[in-house]
């Protein structure tokens, strides 16, 4: 409660008219301004009731409003000068004064001659921002209700010693203690500011701590203008709760940044209505790869980056949000280091308080991972449908057979092939442990065993066969494919395969019978062969011995007769002893030429590594002095470095064949020219021996090199006919092959392809 010194001075300088009335509505006390209004002496109106100042027509209007804690109510009072004046008439609640109920009596909106002055207490109360007046002695006076509000007092608890603990506590914005001569009222009444300004932190009882922004201002008197002497008017405005809201803002966007910072995926907002971009976090760099200060400038740059095929399609995505949707894309960006990352997109509307959508916000998250495992489950169930496939039609049965260290076996896996081949169904084989060892014929176990004790011990394929009985269709014959993994408890798991060989095991066997009876008749041809090859050597023997004897006798007559008796022979008759000794000549040399064929054809030539210029200097020594002789120009090209497989003694006969055919055939050219060489043909080497002569018809290609076949007469070209057929036939015991290219009138070419030696 105010002090009875302040209580008086402020009932007694208070400009609204006021007065206490008892439960009987008799007026116990009158200040000066409801004196004034009624134009009586306050002791005159002592013990009168208030009903009586008041006209007749209101009077009832007074009591209904009474009848209240509380009252409102406006009436017309007699006024001592004038007509009557229409107030508002406060009725305040009913306080114990020395033992009595006394109601204030609080008149408001007197008009005329005894209106209130503009600083009334309603103006005062009015106000939204707090005010506190002072004394000259920096002691608080009165606080309207905002300040009270402020500070959490009441209406009628006592501001002065109130205000007076709450200025100790007073700091600045800093949270530094406020000494006195910083305060902003005492800046103006001691230390001579016109006004001043600063913001002063209080600790209130109820309320805790406020932010006040304070402003004073000096005053003549603390009435003002009522003549209580000098002081100062602060009013100050509550910004707690702003600064708390600020606070919390920037504390809400400092987490952001710090959240948005730190994500793995890109967050942004963005204004829908000006497609600016407001926020955009670290991510974007890291996932795109670029800076993300363009997306600013120009939100379409963000395409940039996406796949010119996924392009159009995210952006008419993010275009189509509207607000009550939200938009999700997947695509691919290109970053500028050439590495392709999976992106998904989402967009979803932020609305404000009255429902609209204000921002639209949204991520992107790298989910290269994620298609990158979708990809690997993608192939793992490839992989295992064609696992399934390829198991399903395996010729044989698959399996998993662990052997435990103990010896013991079970089959982990088998396929459903597996019961044609051990009898018993996959399943069963599976879930009831049947070990293999169990099912194998009781010869075949140790074997068996053995078998995979060496397998596990190497670590290398098992590869065994073994015989499984079976009933009623009888005996099969397996065979085991499979590698071995060690598992961590030390067992063995082998994963492979089981094939049937029953069929194949009797074929063997057939086969087997049938190679020990081809073998006897190859032992019996080969007997026959050898025979034969005796009778053609002791054939040969007769030819060159026994059919040359005659030859010779004919040819040593026939000189005898040309020499002792020419001279009793007419023309006639020297010309058939001429004949006779012409065809003498041409059976002895086709004799010796089918010899030669013989001998090609009987022999087992021994094939080695042959250098090919060492062959072709051999055959061109022989035949030097018939090359002198007849004129002809002889060019030489052999390829460095060669080496061929064959037999000296039979490429040598076969080039010199070719050598001679190239020597008879150029016969009667104006200039005679032959060429010899051998040059690299891939994986051969290619022999040729070339000539200017009158060449062949290529119709008759393959007749030339047939035994006895010819293309021109005796009378022309000399021969028998045998020379090409010993070149093929020694070129083919040399696996080699034999050919000729030629035209009428210009020339023919003769090949020898034999095979590279391989290097040692």
């Amino acid at each position: 409660m105010l002090s009875d010194d302040l209580l008086q001075a402020t009932w007694s300088a208070a400009p609204e008219p006021m007065g206490l009335v008892d439960a009987d509505g008799l007026l116990r006390a009158a200040n000066p301004a409801l004196a004034r209004l009624a134009g009586r002496p306050p002791d005159e109106l002592a013990g009168r009731p208030f009903a009586e100042l008041l006209i007749p027509e209101d009077v009832s209007r007074y009591a209904r409003a009474a009848t209240g804690a509380t009252g409102r109510c406006t009436v017309a009072l007699h006024a001592a000068e004038g007509p009557c004046r229409r107030i508002e008439l406060e009725i305040g609640a009913a306080r114990m004064v020395s033992g009595h109920a006394l109601r204030m009596l609080t008149l408001r909106a007197a008009v005329g001659a005894a209106a209130l002055p503009a600083s009334n207490r309603r103006v005062f109360d009015s106000l939204d921002c707090g005010v506190v007046w002072y004394d000259a002695a920096l002691r608080i006076v009165d606080a309207n209700r905002a300040a009270r509000g402020v500070l959490g007092l009441g209406d009628e608890e006592d501001v002065a010693s109130i205000a007076h603990a709450l200025a100790w506590h007073a700091r600045d914005e800093h949270g530094e203690p406020m000494p006195l001569a910083r305060r902003p009222v005492w800046r103006v009444m001691q230390g001579g500011e016109p006004s001043a300004r600063d913001i002063v932190v209080v600790d209130t009882p109820s309320r805790g701590e406020r932010w006040l922004r304070v402003n004073a201002l000096p005053l003549e008197s603390l009435g003002m203008g009522m003549g209580q002497g000098p002081g100062a008017v602060v009013s100050f405005i509550d910004f707690t709760d702003e600064r708390d809201a600020m606070r919390s803002l920037r504390d809400s966007e400092e987490l952001l940044r710090m959240f948005g910072e730190h994500a793995l995926d890109v967050m942004f907002i963005l204004d829908p209505r000006t497609q600016k971009l407001l926020y955009v976090n670290a991510a974007y760099e890291r996932i795109w790869g670029r800076p993300a200060a363009p997306l600013f400038e120009n939100l379409e740059n963000w395409l940039e980056g996406v796949d010119p095929a996924d392009r159009q399609r995210v952006a008419d995505a993010a275009r189509s949000l509207t607000p009550g949707g939200t938009y999700e894309a997947e695509y691919r960006v290109h970053r500028p280091d050439g590495r392709m990352v999976w992106v998904r997109g989402r967009g979803f509307p932020l609305y404000d308080s009255d429902g609209r959508m204000r921002y639209m916000a949204g991520s992107a998250e790298d989910i290269t991972p994620v298609r990158a495992a979708e990809a690997l489950q993608d192939e793992h169930r490839l992989t295992r449908e064609r696992l399934q496939r390829i198991v399903a039609t395996a010729p044989g049965a698959v399996h998993s057979y662990r052997r435990l260290p103990d010896g013991r076996g079970a089959f982990t896996f088998a396929s459903q092939a597996i019961r044609a081949l051990l009898g018993v169904d996959a399943q069963a084989l599976v879930e009831q442990a049947i070990d293999l060892l169990d099912l194998v014929h009781p010869d075949d176990r140790p074997a068996l065993a053995e078998s995979l004790d060496a397998s596990a011990a190497r670590g290398g394929a098992w590869l065994a066969t073994f015989r499984v009985p079976r009933a009623p269709d009888g005996e099969r014959c397996i065979e085991a494919h499979s590698m071995p993994v060690r598992e961590e408890d030390g067992s063995v798991v082998w994963h492979g395969f089981f094939i049937d060989i029953t069929e194949r095991r009797c074929a063997e066997q057939e086969i087997a019978s049938l190679n020990r009876e081809l073998e006897s008749r190859v032992a019996e041809r080969t007997a026959e062969l050898e025979a034969k090859h005796r009778e053609m050597e002791s054939f040969s023997y007769s030819v060159s011995h026994d059919l040359k004897a005659p030859l010779r006798g004919i040819d040593g007559y026939s000189r005898l007769l040309e020499s002792d008796h020419a001279g009793r022979l007419d023309a006639e008759g020297r010309f058939f002893v001429d004949m006779i000794r012409k065809a003498t000549l041409q059976m002895g040399k086709l004799i010796d030429d089918l010899l030669a064929y013989s001998r090609v054809e009987r022999g087992r030539p021994i094939l080695r590594a042959l250098a090919p210029e060492a062959v072709i200097a051999a055959v061109t020594t022989s035949a030097a002095t018939e090359l002198a002789q007849a004129g002809v120009s002889l060019h030489v090209a052999v390829d460095p470095g060669l080496a061929v497989r064959g037999e000296h003694q039979g490429l040598v006969l076969a080039l010199r064949n070719l050598l001679d055919n190239a020597l008879k055939f150029t016969a009667g050219q104006d200039e005679r020219a032959i060429e010899i060489g051998v040059h690299r043909a891939g994986a051969h080497a290619l022999f040729w021996v070339r000539d200017n002569g009158r060449g062949f018809d290529m119709r008759y290609h393959d007749r030339i090199f047939e035994i006895f076949q010819r293309l021109h007469r005796t009378e022309d070209y000399p021969g028998t006919g045998v020379g090409l057929a010993i070149v093929r036939k020694a070129v083919e015991r040399m696996q080699g092959r034999t050919w000729a290219v030629s035209a009428l009138g210009a020339g023919a070419t003769f090949y020898i392809e034999l095979p590279l030696a391989i290097p040692a």
